[in-house]
């Protein structure tokens, strides 16, 4: 009888510590199709199949439709394809869901500057340093990008170009001669 006992009160503490029959609930399982979407898509990314890519974030998207990750990922793999106005929206979607994270503004910051808006593309730029003044060094993913602009090794060099190319053209609509500093 005692063997029986131990039995039980072995099967019982192994179901407290390991779940008896536990299923998964519906959000967890979404949430595990959701990442395993994101995995995929981050593959075929590294492959250079960004439109089969877009498709697999779409369908992350449509998953969990409130999380940021699935919106920064499509819109990185539209700059791939050079679809910039459609990675501005998604960006821009990732930064409503998630105004914390300065790679979705330094993403759209590459958008922008790509679709020659300068103000813009500064402001993001400045946005990601400050949330992160790590962002952009060294070669990177977003280097790739940047590297297609004049001289612009990393984010911060870039915005210091783009930030000096704006009080030019300011300086010229003004009729000040840009080279003459303001005193």
């Amino acid at each position: 009888m005692t063997s029986v006992l131990r039995l039980v009160a072995l099967a019982m503490v192994m179901c407290l510590c390991f779940g008896c029959n536990k299923k998964d609930s519906p959000i967890d399982q979404r949430e595990k199709v959701y990442r395993a979407l994101l995995l995929d898509g981050n593959r075929l990314m590294k492959k250079s199949k960004y439109k089969r890519a877009t498709d697999l974030f779409s369908q992350a998207i449509s998953k969990e439709p409130e999380k940021a990750e699935g919106y920064l990922n499509r819109g990185i793999a539209y700059l791939c394809m050079e679809r910039y106005k459609e990675g501005l929206l998604d960006f821009t979607k990732a930064i409503q869901k998630d105004p914390a994270l300065a790679i979705v503004y330094a993403n759209r910051g590459i958008a922008y500057d790509h679709l020659g808006q300068h103000k813009e593309a500064l402001s993001d730029y400045q946005k990601a340093l400050a949330l992160d003044p790590e962002i952009g060094k060294g070669p990177g993913f977003m280097e790739k990008f940047l590297y297609n602009k004049p001289k612009a090794p990393n984010l911060r060099e870039r915005a210091g170009l783009l930030e000096n190319t704006l009080r030019t053209q300011q300086a010229i609509e003004n009729g000040r001669n840009p080279l003459q500093e303001d005193h």
